[in-house]
């Protein structure tokens, strides 16, 4: 009777389900805010997309691996600040992004139960990102970073080296996750993306002294260091004046929807023989 006993409890308790790999896609846009987009402006709003995958720890926690791809955008000539009218600066900048994240759900999220089928939640973790401004100029697009258009190229007059085409991030995530279908799930969510870069529009701090752009005042480095004079008719960026806010570091941040499937298995759990045996 117990041996019977014991093999009832066990094959009653194998067919329990595990739900913890998960994979999907999302697809949004991705916006930019720093020395050009000061006022949280999205009229340049991009296209950006990307893969996870997620595993679900419990019905309240999980880690998620995200690699995502868009495009960020900004013109001064998109903004009402008589300063940044003048200035006339502008880039557009490819973003390739590797986040991993640390997730919780406020409600349980347990897609083999109806009345948990919904939760929103927050997450956060560490990322790295790529990078590379580009303007363009009668016609033609110029990669910036090369030209230092704030005199990078001359580090013994300026003191300034070029800066680096990547940086780490911090990601602060937040949104909605539903359970749609079987093993079908959506979500609604954003997340801003706190850089350790100055440069993601290639602006942060001083107009140089020409002498130290390739080409000199000539060059195309110059033009695409200061264009007020395309609005102004003359150049108002002399040396040394502010082109930039250093002290503030630019953020990119991606909104969207994402569709995954969970990969539903089947779990057989330690049985506990104190249950059966006195």
């Amino acid at each position: 009777m117990k041996k019977a006993l014991f093999v009832t409890l066990l094959l009653s308790s194998v067919f329990a389900h595990a739900q913890f790999h998960e994979t999907g896609v999302w697809g949004g846009g991705a916006n930019y805010f720093g020395d050009l987009n000061t006022k949280f402006n999205w009229t340049f709003i991009r296209p950006a997309g990307g893969l996870f995958y997620r595993y679900n720890i419990s019905t309240r926690f999980a880690t998620k691996l995200i690699v995502s791809y868009g495009e960020i955008e900004f013109k001064d000539s998109g903004t009402k600040t008589p300063r940044n009218l003048q200035r006339n600066l502008s880039f557009k900048s490819s973003i390739a992004d590797v986040t991993g994240t640390f997730e919780f759900n406020f409600f349980k999220f347990d897609k083999s139960k109806k009345k948990f089928w919904f939760s929103p939640y927050l997450a956060t973790g560490i990322g790295i990102f790529f990078f590379n401004p580009e303007a363009q100029y009668n016609g033609r697009w110029y990669y910036l970073q090369p030209l230092g258009t704030e005199g990078q190229n001359d580090y013994s007059y300026t003191g300034l080296k070029k800066y680096k085409l990547w940086s780490l991030h911090i990601p602060i995530e937040g949104g909605f996750k539903f359970h749609i279908y079987k093993n079908l799930n959506f979500s609604l969510f954003a997340s801003v993306h706190k850089t350790f870069t100055d440069y993601l529009d290639d602006v942060s701090g001083n107009y140089p002294n020409t002498v130290s752009l390739p080409g000199g005042s000539k060059g195309i480095a110059a033009e695409l260091s200061d264009r007020s004079d395309e609005v102004a008719g003359e150049k108002v960026g002399k040396t040394g004046y502010q082109r930039g806010e250093s002290k503030k570091k630019d953020d990119f941040v991606f909104v969207g929807f994402t569709v995954s499937y969970t990969f539903m298995s089947m779990q057989c759990p330690w049985p506990t023989v104190g249950s059966v045996y006195k």
